[in-house]
Parts: structure tokens; sequence; C-alpha cells
């Protein structure tokens, strides 16, 4: 019974997984002809409808909204941690133009780089860290929790997620270490989201100032 179910959500987080990889490459594809620039609201829109059409997915999914560890004051420690890390990463990346794509670490250094315009600073603020968080360090990493070592579970999230920030390799990498630590810490994906949300508001406007 228990290898039969086990079997079962296997299965129904691979359709998730194959549904969530086409909707998403249609959405993003489609973006400026169909959505006029709103492709991520649809598609965190469409992330949470199917994210919710499934029960192995919904198990894992609900009990990671949890505030509570917003009371403590331990939480706010490991939020702090998960921002002067990346932060640092990236001084010293740009400082000794090392880890990064060399064009960005050029823009860097002769203040070329400009901070986002409104809507898409409230898409990186808003709108991708809630996505990403449910996904990356909510879903997949508790999926994964459940079949490998945590190390390794940390690992196979943080090397993906930094796929999706191919200019940002590996800070993203870091940054996605920091995130699921953060999120096995406090079983909840509140702080991690939030964390990840400051951090995009960083990149995206205040490092013009930082």
């Amino acid at each position: 019974m228990i290898i039969s179910n086990r079997r079962n959500n296997t299965q129904s987080n691979l359709v998730y997984t194959v549904l969530l990889l086409l909707t998403g490459y249609g959405v993003s594809y489609f973006n400026s002809q169909l959505f006029n620039g709103f492709g991520t609201i649809v598609w965190l829109l469409i992330f949470i409808l199917i994210s919710l059409s499934f029960n192995s997915v919904r198990s894992l999914m609900v009990p990671l909204l949890n505030f509570k560890p917003l009371k403590s004051p331990m939480t706010y420690l490991y939020m702090f941690v998960g921002i002067f890390i990346p932060y640092l990463m990236l001084k010293l990346s740009i400082h000794y133009e090392i880890l990064m794509d060399r064009s960005l670490i050029v823009y860097y250094k002769n203040g070329l780089v400009e901070g986002l315009k409104q809507y898409p600073l409230i898409v990186a603020v808003i709108f991708a860290p809630i996505w990403e968080e449910l996904f990356f360090r909510g879903v997949l990493l508790f999926a994964l929790l459940k079949i490998v070592k945590p190390i390794w579970a940390v690992v196979i999230t943080s090397v993906i997620f930094s796929l999706f920030h191919p200019a940002y390799l590996f800070l993203s990498l870091i940054a996605g270490v920091v995130l699921a630590c953060i999120t096995i810490k406090t079983k909840s994906v509140v702080p991690s989201t939030v964390t990840h949300s400051i951090w995009n508001l960083y990149t995206g406007k205040l490092f013009l100032f930082l």
C-alpha cells in the first residue's frame, strides 16, 4: 500500500512537472504577443492553479505557507544572513572580477547598470519570489527531502535554481543554498520569500545607492 502510494505520488509529481514546463514555456514564448508583458503574473496564477490541483503537491505546499516563524527573532537572523552572504559575494565578484558574467562586471564597475523600471521591479520583488520560493524551496525541496539526504536536496534545488539565472549563476547557486537552509530551519517558505524579495529589491534598484 505504501509502495503504491509512493508510486502514485511519483507519477503525479512527474505529470505536474511536465505541465509546469509546458505552460511556463508557453507563457514565456507568447508573453509579448498574448499577455502584453504581463506573462509573469499570468504564469504565477497558472502555477498556483496547477499546484493546488495536485493532492501530492498541495500536501507539500500548504503547510509551508506558515507565518508563525516570523514571530521568532532567530528567523530574522536567518533572513539577515540570507541577504548578507549574497551581498558579500556580489561585492567580491565585482571587485575581483570573478564568478559573474564579464559584461555585467564591466557595467557595474562603470556605473552603466540602470535600476529596473516600475513594473519590472514589481515583478522582481513580488511575483517572481512568490512562485520561485513556492516551487524551488517548497514543492521541489520538500519532495526531494522525502527521497534523498537534506544536503543533496539543497544542492539539487540550488543548482536548478541557478540555471534559471544564468547571468548570476554562481551567486544564484549560493543564494539558493542559503534560501533552502532558511526554509528547512523555519519549515516555512514565508521567510525565504521575504528574503528573496529584499534581495531582488537590492539587485533591481537599491544597488544604485548601496
